[in-house]
C-alpha cells in the first residue's frame, strides 16, 4: 500500500495529547471519565485501568488519536462528533478509521509548515507560548506526535497547535524532519523503534506511550519513522507484501488466525527465518514482550510473514 502523504490537508485536528475514537457517544463508562474530560488525562485513564476494566474495553474503543492528527468530522451530535481518522487506514471506511470523538478534543488544523517535528520520547512538556495560556493546550506530548514547525533555536522546537495555538518542546525530544518526508523505512529502524516499548502495559485500542494493543505496536513503529500503515492486524495484513515465514527478517510481521477465521493477532519477527521469537503486544493483563513463540502461537501462525519496510 502507497504510504499516504503526512502533510494531508484537513479542516479539523486532535487539540489534546491523547483521544480515544469510541464505538459511540455512550460508550464511555464512569471510569473513563479523565480520557473523555474537556483536557483529557491519558496518562493518568490508562493507569487507573484494572484488568477487568480494561477487558471491558474491547466494545468499546476502537483506537486512539494523537495531537495534530488529521480528522474528517462527519456527524455532529451535542458534545460528541463522529469522524474519520485518515492516518489510520481501515477497511471500514475507505476516508480513515471512523469513530466517535468528545467535541472538546477537536479544533481547526493548524497550518501545515515546510518542516514537522516528531516526538521521539514517551513524553515531552509543551509549554505553550504566552498567548495560548488557558485555551486548554495539553500539558505534555507523547511518542509519534507529529505537529508542524514553526522555530528552532537549538535547545527547542516551537511546534503549531489545532485551534491556532503554539509551544516549545525540548528539540532533544523530537527529530525535525521536511513534512510529508517520503523516505525509505527500513525493517531494522521499525524493529528498534517498536522495541523501545517493551514492558509496556497491553492497552485495547491503545495507540500511545501510555498503552498499546499488538497492530497499534506496529502502527505507531511505523508512524514515527514517517510512514503510515493501517490501524488492524487483519488490514495490515491485506497491505503489506508476503514472504515465507522462513525468510522473515527482524521487523517484518508474523499473523496469526484460527482455521477459517480472519487474523486476529500480529507481532514482529525479533530474529532471522523461522526461529520463531516475537515482539508484540500479546494481550490484556500483559505486557509488550519479545518472546520465543508458545504452541498456541505456532499453531496458529500464519504460513506468509509481512513486509511493510523497504
Amino acid at each position: 500500500m502507497p504510504a499516504p502523504d503526512l502533510s494531508v490537508s484537513a479542516t479539523s485536528a486532535v487539540r489534546v495529547a491523547a483521544t480515544v475514537l469510541w464505538t459511540g457517544p455512550d460508550a464511555p463508562r464512569e471510569i473513563d471519565a479523565p480520557i473523555v474530560a474537556a483536557v483529557p488525562d491519558p496518562r493518568g485513564w490508562a493507569a487507573g485501568l484494572d484488568v477487568p476494566a480494561r477487558r471491558d474495553l474491547a466494545d468499546r474503543v476502537l483506537t486512539q488519536l494523537l495531537a495534530g492528527e488529521p480528522v474528517v468530522v462527519l456527524e455532529e451530535r451535542g458534545d460528541w462528533l463522529r469522524v474519520v481518522a485518515p492516518w489510520q487506514p481501515s477497511d471500514l471506511d475507505p476516508r480513515g478509521y471512523p469513530g466517535w470523538v468528545p467535541r472538546a478534543h477537536v479544533a481547526q488544523a493548524a497550518v501545515p509548515a515546510r518542516t514537522e517535528a516528531v516526538v521521539t520520547v514517551e513524553a515531552v512538556r509543551l509549554e505553550p507560548d504566552p498567548g495560548s495560556r488557558g485555551d486548554g493546550l495539553p500539558s505534555e506530548l507523547t511518542y509519534a506526535t507529529i505537529l508542524p514547525v514553526l522555530a528552532e533555536t537549538g535547545t527547542r522546537v516551537r511546534v503549531a497547535l489545532p485551534g491556532g495555538g503554539s509551544g516549545w518542546i525540548d528539540a532533544r525530544a523530537c527529530v525535525v524532519r521536511p513534512t510529508g518526508d517520503g523516505k525509505h523505512v527500513e525493517a531494522g529502524a521499525v524493529f528498534t523503534e517498536a522495541r523501545r516499548f517493551v514492558g509496556l502495559p497491553y492497552l485495547w485500542g491503545g495507540m500511545s506511550a501510555f498503552g498499546l494493543d499488538c497492530s497499534g505496536l506496529v502502527h505507531i513503529a511505523f508512524r514515527a519513522l514517517g510512514r503510515i500503515v493501517p490501524r488492524d492486524a487483519h488490514d495490515q495484513a491485506e497491505a503489506a507484501g508476503r514472504v515465507p515465514v522462513g525468510e522473515a527478517r527482524p521487523g517484518d510481521l508474523y499473523f496469526f488466525a484460527r482455521p477459517e477465521k480472519s487474523i486476529h493477532h500480529v507481532g514482529f519477527a525479533a530474529g532471522p527465518g523461522s526461529d520463531g521469537v516475537l515482539l508484540h503486544a500479546p494481550r490484556t493483563g500483559e505486557q509488550v514482550r519479545e518472546e520465543q513463540m508458545n504452541a498456541d502461537r505456532r499453531a496458529t501462525l500464519v504460513d506468509l510473514a509481512g513486509r511493510l519496510a523497504d
